[in-house]
């Protein structure tokens, strides 16, 4: 994958920094490689990398364009959706409220939300581990075409409820797992009526405050903050803009949006436990098999992934993908936003993610990518 001339040529233009002590020039040139090789594949409008490890260095780089209609160039600071991101603060604002009691990992899903299929069998911790089998709502063909025709579709508890009930369940609760926006969207509603806060309010007084995430939010409209990066999808060679988005259609699965470093604070933060106790902390990092191909093994625990090893999570939505990924052995820490996905398994942030994680640390990728 060292593709020196693509390297070279990506980052003209790019705006690059190495705030923390750089790698050494041939470490920088693969990283360099890797970025551009997959903003080259997926014919990306703009993508940002932040790559850190402790003792090597470190390489950001921002590459592209974030408005295809002004050309302007992608920044450091500019903010993204962050799409199923958005779990990962979903679940640590449930797992707060386990640890102040105010809600148990064995309360079933029918105490707080009445209506769906074995609602009570499944637990809040199915829920979060992936594992409730409650239909998943965004593999519905009448809401898959509503919301490509309209990203800006009202959306509610109740639609999704609705959804789910005129579905068949994925399987019986505890049988199996399979990664669902319904139990994320579930979730949220449920911390809702837990705290009596509305979501993007209990994440601000709860996560992002008290960490200092000064550019990450819970979105209540379809605005972004500025600065931010326009969203794209591009199919059959033409590029529709996606940047606005109702976000009560994806709500606790991945209404939220944050930027390249707020990304490298929480992701650390999420996989040390911060803001949990060291029980719960030890309860969320317990995984499951989510998915496994000969080189990467996807594992879920309670609102976390891991990819062999690496423990944080993806994001796609239409415009926009990202993945935030950290190994607690070596303190490193690998960010990627791209304002280019679709909703439909097109995830290049992920993995130029994923393949930075494999070129620095081999030994966790022992079969390669």
């Amino acid at each position: 994958m060292v593709l020196d001339s693509a390297a070279a040529s990506a980052s003209q233009g790019a705006d690059t920094q190495q705030p923390d002590g750089a790698f050494s020039p041939a470490t920088a040139r693969v990283i360099q490689a890797i970025v551009a090789s997959g903003f080259a594949a997926a014919n990306l409008p703009g993508l940002v990398v932040g790559v850190w490890v402790p003792g090597r260095g470190s390489y950001v780089q921002a590459l592209g364009i974030s408005d295809t209609a002004t050309s302007a160039p992608l920044q450091l600071s500019d903010h993204f959706r962050i799409a199923s991101n958005t779990k990962t603060f979903t679940a640590t604002a449930i797992l707060q409220l386990v640890d102040e009691k105010r809600i148990s990992l064995s309360d079933h899903l029918d105490r707080y939300i009445p209506g769906i299929p074995y609602g009570g069998q499944i637990t809040i911790d199915q829920l979060l581990g992936m594992t409730s089998g409650v239909y998943d709502y965004t593999a519905d063909p009448a809401f898959v075409a509503a919301y490509v025709a309209n990203p800006l579709l009202p959306f509610s508890l109740s639609q999704l409820v609705a959804i789910v009930q005129r579905n068949k369940p994925l399987f019986a609760p505890g049988t199996s797992i399979a990664y669902d926006d319904s139990n994320y969207y579930l979730l949220g509603a449920i911390a809702e009526k837990v705290s009596g806060q509305p979501l993007s309010q209990l994440i601000a007084g709860k996560i992002t405050r008290p960490l200092g995430l000064d550019h990450t939010s819970y979105p209540t409209t379809p605005a972004m903050p500025a600065p931010f990066s326009r969203g794209y999808v591009i199919e059959a060679g033409s590029i529709q803009d996606y940047t606005a988005s109702n976000p009560a259609v994806a709500g606790g699965a991945g209404a939220m949006i944050s930027t390249l470093y707020d990304l490298k604070a929480w992701v650390k933060a999420l996989a040390t436990g911060t803001l949990l106790t060291p029980a719960t902390q030890a309860l969320r990092l317990k995984t499951k098999v989510l998915s496994q191909s000969p080189t990467v093994t996807a594992r879920y625990g309670l609102g976390i992934g891991s990819f062999n090893g690496f423990l944080g999570h993806t994001g796609t939505i239409f415009g926009y993908g990202s993945i935030a990924i950290y190994l607690p052995a070596k303190d490193a820490t690998i960010v990627a936003v791209s304002n280019e996905c679709s909703l439909f398994g097109n995830a290049p942030a992920a993995g130029t993610g994923i393949a930075l994680a494999a070129y620095l640390f081999p030994e966790y990728f022992p079969h390669g990518i």
